[in-house]
């Protein structure tokens, strides 16, 4: 699940930019496993909000503690951050809902697919899980860095919902692999299917030394003992030299000279084709 969390922090990095006004550093500072009665406990100490589980299955409240609200009332209102620290937690909260809207977007509509129009806000009994004693959370926190001054944001998940998007989203990948391998065997196969090999109808084969080579010069005739008109060897080009893969005779076609195979063409060489 590597690419989620690196996705999730850089998603929370670009909202916290947006709200605040500044790219902060952002560090995971913490991932648990919660019973709803603790994270209700929790996020009612901070700025939180709930979203409905009917159009958020895979993120029941996410939390900004005063920090961040504050700074999120300061840019809102175009004042110093010190000139709001004694806002009251309701007025925070107001102003705050905006932010809300936009991070469960980030979140659950655009990392998670599992959020559906508007944030749906709710109270924590109509959250997934209600947020009982039974039900179980995974908390995410992260820690940002503005100014020289931490802040940090929760994130609450129903542990069942994580647990099977995490076999699906592993499912996804292995399947993407497994297309793309695929796909890249397909394109190799097509590939060698259309290249072009230059085969020859070879009568006979002699062996030179170099020194006899470079004797060579218009008009030498040279004996070819071994060759038999009605027999050639089909040779092929391929990228460890010739080879011969077949035998035939010479012949006509259309009033054309043409090889005629007297033996198949060489197993060998057709799964060696077959298998590219």
């Amino acid at each position: 699940m590597r690419q989620f969390w690196q996705q999730l922090q850089t998603r929370t990095r670009d909202w916290a930019a947006r709200t605040y006004g500044t790219l902060p550093d952002v560090a995971l500072t913490g991932r648990r496993v919660v019973n709803g009665t603790d994270a209700q406990h929790m996020l009612e100490h901070e700025v939180a909000f709930y979203f409905a589980v009917e159009n958020s299955p895979g993120l029941a409240g996410i939390a900004i503690d005063t920090a961040g609200a504050v700074r999120n009332a300061a840019v809102r209102m175009n004042q110093d951050v010190a000139s709001i620290t004694d806002a009251s937690p309701l007025f925070l909260k107001l102003l705050a809902e905006q932010a809300g809207t936009d991070l469960w977007g980030e979140i659950a509509a655009g990392l998670m697919k599992a959020g559906k129009g508007a944030a749906p806000f709710t109270d924590p009994v109509g959250a997934a899980g209600r947020f009982d004693a039974a039900s179980r959370y995974l908390q995410i926190e992260f820690q940002l860095r503005i100014d020289g001054e931490n802040s940090h944001v929760w994130f609450f998940c129903p542990f069942d919902f994580m647990q099977q998007f995490a076999r699906n989203s592993l499912r996804a990948a292995a399947d993407q692999k497994a297309q793309a391998r695929h796909h890249s065997q397909k394109t190799l196969s097509d590939s060698v299917r259309a290249s072009t090999m230059t085969l020859d109808a070879v009568l006979e084969r002699l062996s030179l030394t170099i020194g006899e080579c470079a004797k060579l010069e218009i008009g030498t005739v040279l004996p070819l003992s071994g060759a038999v008109a009605g027999k050639l060897s089909l040779t092929a080009e391929t990228i460890n030299g010739s080879v011969d893969i077949g035998s035939g005779e010479l012949g006509v076609w259309k009033r054309q000279r043409a090889l005629k195979l007297s033996t198949p063409v060489s197993v060998s060489f057709v799964q060696e084709i077959a298998e590219s």
